[in-house]
């Protein structure tokens, strides 16, 4: 009985990606992309290019997501599916490569997450995307994934892989400041890498009704030295600011490291509560707050004013804290996810109800999408040694007023878009 119900969901499964993989993605609203409860799972992925025509992903899951079903004498067990395949950008889904491969866990192992991997032979160069899709065979549900991925002559972020001391992989860019790293290159033969570390105070992004003028990036490093790789000798990177490794400093690419306060992606200290607080405030209170002797009775103070109970203003404080912790998870680059265009739009705004993606720009809307009365965003990608996630808001006057609106309910106490 239960090898039939796992040929039938396979069958299905198989059905689905066939079906799925000749759409144009572009036009498919991923909103779900930015609203991680509506997700059925919540994964974590790490690509490396661990040799020319070799791509190595790292999946990392949290088996108390998936059904377990008793399998006769061996007890309860549940089955993930991924599928992997390289394609070209949301608006070319053909399946350029592809593997994939089962994994089983043990109920007494699903409060623990864990890490699988696939290998997949590619031969396929330039800014790519990987599709990863999760199987429950158990449950029939699946969810898929996309990963950017660049294949280059020059060194590219996916050609390095990072570990901490603990030797557990790094799947974001920023990591824990007080960990040091072991670095991973593509090449064996190659022994150290240039390090440049840039510590630059970037403003904040402008209101989208403003005009944001932002002065060229002087690529002058503030330092530089070198570091090892391939070996087991750990790299502390101790200071704020970004490190950008390189093989060649003749040319641009590499990978970078981001080094924010400690507990990023999270915001709990007084004076980072305060810093992100500055999209709802004016000029004069904020520098006010800014020069109190106590910076969080301060910033309590400023809450408590708008939600008036403290039941209101705890509500009120999660919501917009929440929203800034999530865009740090997914907008944060050469600065922190909260102080970026989508950032902004994010934490004042929530998740958007429609999104589409495409190879160079995002669309969010808000609202119903062709209505006259949606609030409609668009961002376009940036060419960004540092990071493959800049993005760029197309700003404009008719955004004042939805602006202003919006910062005024959260000033009267009220998280705008609630629902996010």
């Amino acid at each position: 009985m239960i090898l039939k119900r796992y040929i039938s969901v396979l069958i299905i499964v198989l059905l689905n990606v066939s079906c799925y993989t000749s759409r144009d993605l572009s036009t498919k609203n991923m909103a779900s992309f930015y609203k991680p409860t509506d997700n059925i799972y919540h994964p974590e992925f790490s690509a490396w290019n661990q040799r020319d025509s070799s791509i190595q992903l790292f999946v990392k899951v949290i088996p108390a997501e998936f059904l377990y079903v008793r399998q006769s004498d061996e007890g309860f067990k549940s089955f993930l599916k991924v599928v992997l395949e390289v394609v070209r950008s949301y608006d070319d889904t053909r399946v350029l490569d592809s593997t994939s491969s089962v994994f089983t866990f043990d109920i007494l192992d699903k409060s623990v997450a864990k890490i699988v991997n696939l290998n997949l032979p590619t031969k396929q160069v330039g800014d790519l995307m990987l599709r990863v899709v999760l199987y429950d065979l158990n449950k029939g549900a699946y969810e898929d994934y996309f990963v950017p991925l660049e294949i280059d002559n020059q060194a590219t972020r996916n050609d390095f892989l990072f570990t901490n001391r603990r030797n557990e992989i790094l799947f974001d860019n920023y990591g824990n400041i007080s960990d040091s790293l072991n670095i991973a290159f593509k090449d064996p033969a190659v022994k150290t890498m240039w390090c440049k570390y840039y510590k630059r105070n970037f403003s904040l992004p402008a209101p989208p009704f403003s005009f944001d003028i932002k002065s060229e990036f002087d690529y002058t490093p503030d330092s530089v030295f070198q570091v090892s790789v391939n070996d087991s000798f750990p790299i502390v990177f101790p200071e704020p600011g970004f490190y950008h490794l390189q093989p060649d400093t003749t040319k641009k690419g590499g990978a970078t490291i981001y080094r924010f306060e400690p507990g990023f992606p999270n915001v709990s200290t007084p004076q980072h509560l305060l810093e992100s607080m500055r999209y709802l405030t004016s000029k004069k209170e904020f520098e006010e707050m800014r020069k109190s002797v106590n910076l969080k009775a301060a910033v309590d103070n400023f809450w408590l004013a708008r939600g008036g109970s403290e039941e209101k203003t705890r509500a009120l404080i999660r919501k917009y804290y929440g929203r800034v912790q999530d865009a740090n998870k997914y907008f944060t680059s050469y600065t922190e996810g909260w102080r970026t265009d989508r950032g902004m739009i994010y934490v004042i705004f929530g998740a958007p109800s429609t999104l589409y993606l495409s190879a160079e720009s995002e669309t969010w809307i808000y609202g119903t999408p062709n209505s006259t009365l949606a609030l409609n965003f668009f961002f376009t990608k940036v060419i960004n040694p540092f990071t493959p996630n800049d993005m760029t808001l197309s700003r404009a006057p008719i955004y004042e007023s939805n602006w202003y609106r919006a910062v005024e309910t959260w000033r009267q106490g009220r998280a705008y878009n609630s629902y996010n």
